[in-house]
């Protein structure tokens, strides 16, 4: 997926939710450049010890800002919910949503804890494997999809909602 700008199919509408989506690919094109082929290394036993030290010390930083855009970002979505009462509306959803967030965030978890410097080629492609679902199924299907049930009823609602502090 080329990460140059947001594909029209992921404008939710929002500005603040589509920014974050922004700060996401933004993420991920960082992660594709901290190693030098992450597709084709095995693992990192070809590079040299300060190589395999940079590229991990790109990538504890790259996964320190991705649980910060994470955090903001999935704070983000469910206080929409909770201020627009669309967990009352439409429970399911809510659920689905908040259910799907936990587990990219426990699969961000599983990564961190996974870290080893023999094996940051790996750790890349597992990241960008996750984002990448997280674009293509979390964004596309929840997150559009959220901001659509919202409706055009509630355009003046989301106004308010980016003015507020």
């Amino acid at each position: 997926m080329p990460l140059s700008e947001m594909p029209s199919a992921l404008e939710t509408g929002h500005p603040t939710i589509d920014q974050e989506h922004r700060q996401l690919l933004s993420c991920m094109s960082s992660l594709r450049r901290i190693c030098i082929d992450p597709e084709r290394l095995v693992d990192c036993a070809g590079c040299s010890a300060r190589q395999r030290g940079l590229c991990e010390t790109s990538l504890v930083s790259l996964l320190g800002d991705l649980f910060a855009i994470i955090l903001e970002h999935f704070s983000s979505e469910e206080k929409i919910m909770r201020d627009l009462a669309l967990r009352v509306i439409d429970p399911e959803l809510c659920a689905a949503h908040t259910e799907d967030h936990a587990h990219i965030s426990g699969k961000v978890q599983e990564i961190v804890a996974a870290l080893d410097p023999m094996q940051t080629a790996q750790r890349i492609r597992d990241l960008d494997q996750l984002l990448c679902k997280w674009v293509r199924h979390h964004i596309e299907m929840h997150d559009v999809m959220l901001m659509r049930r919202l409706g055009d009823d509630h355009a003046e609602l989301l106004r308010i909602f980016n003015k507020a502090p």
